[in-house]
């Protein structure tokens, strides 16, 4: 099988900050659409490769920031083994919905 990609470039020239603003929340909204979990999902982690086994306690966390066009990590926020409350990038692939 093969797989091909097109890259379409479309130029635009914002010319006020309103149109600059205008053009960032309609991009924030287009990439909100499209990932598996959005911002306040609850997690659970499936696979625990390449993370700590002192970070993410219990296996769970909840979904701060998950943007797959940008970067193949969700950040979560979760309990360490010290019992903190951090947030924690893991491989978006290694995540379920809780």
């Amino acid at each position: 099988m093969l797989t091909l990609t097109k890259t379409t470039v479309e130029t635009q020239t914002p010319d006020t900050p309103e149109a600059v603003a205008d053009h960032v929340h309609a991009e924030y909204l287009r990439r909100t659409e499209g990932p598996p979990f959005k911002p306040g999902d609850r997690v659970r982690i499936a696979r625990r490769d390449g993370l700590p086994p002192e970070f993410m306690t219990g296996d769970v966390g909840t979904v701060m920031l998950c943007d797959p066009e940008f970067s193949l990590l969700t950040t979560l926020m979760g309990v360490n083994a010290s019992g903190l409350t951090i947030q924690f990038p893991v491989q978006t692939a290694n995540l379920e919905a809780a």
